[in-house]
C-alpha cells in the first residue's frame, strides 16, 4: 500500500486512476508501493485546485513526458507524427482534470459542488522528480510500467 496517502484516499484514487486510465486511454494502473527506479529523464506535473464548501485542496499527477505522449496517442487513436506538439501534455491535463471530479465525487459524496481551476502543467527535471518522490506527499502508480507520482491534497474550508 502506497504509505504517502491515507489508507481511504489510496483506495480512492486507484480506483478513480484505474477507471480514468482504461476508460480514457485503454491503460491499465498498478500500485507500485516499493518504487525504486531512477528518476524519469524529463516529466510533466498537471495541477488542479478544488474547493467547496466542506473540503480545499489540489491534486496532482507527474508523468515522464514520453508517457503523456503515449496518452494522447491512446486517447486520440493517433500516432505521435499525425498529434500537434502539445498532444501529451494537454492528455495529462485532461486526465488530471477529469481524475479529480471523480476523486472528489467518491470522497466528498455527489451532492458536494466543487470549483475547479483551470489545469496547468510545469516541466519536472529528474532532480525535481526525486525531491517530489522523497517528499513523502506523492504515492506511486504505474500506468502500462511508465511511473507516475500522484498527490491529493485536502483541507476543510475556511
Amino acid at each position: 500500500m502506497n504509505r504517502t496517502l491515507k489508507n481511504s484516499d489510496n483506495e480512492i484514487v486507484l480506483r478513480v486512476l484505474s477507471e480514468v486510465f482504461e476508460g480514457f486511454a485503454f491503460m491499465f494502473v498498478e500500485e507500485e508501493p516499493d518504487f525504486n527506479s531512477e528518476a524519469p529523464v524529463e516529466c510533466l506535473c498537471a495541477r488542479i485546485g478544488f474547493s467547496g464548501k466542506i473540503a480545499a485542496g489540489v491534486f496532482e499527477i507527474v508523468s515522464p513526458v514520453d508517457f503523456c505522449e503515449e496518452l494522447a496517442e491512446n486517447i486520440l487513436g493517433a500516432e505521435t507524427d499525425e498529434l500537434p506538439p502539445d498532444a501529451g501534455e494537454n492528455a495529462l491535463k485532461e486526465v488530471v482534470n477529469v481524475a479529480c471530479g471523480y476523486l472528489l465525487s467518491e470522497k466528498f459524496g455527489t451532492e458536494e459542488v466543487f470549483d475547479l481551476s483551470i489545469p496547468e502543467t510545469a516541466s519536472v527535471d529528474p532532480n525535481e522528480w526525486r525531491s517530489l518522490f522523497g517528499s513523502g506527499s506523492y504515492a506511486v502508480y504505474l500506468v502500462e510500467e511508465s511511473p507516475i507520482l500522484v498527490r491529493l491534497e485536502s483541507a476543510p474550508a475556511s
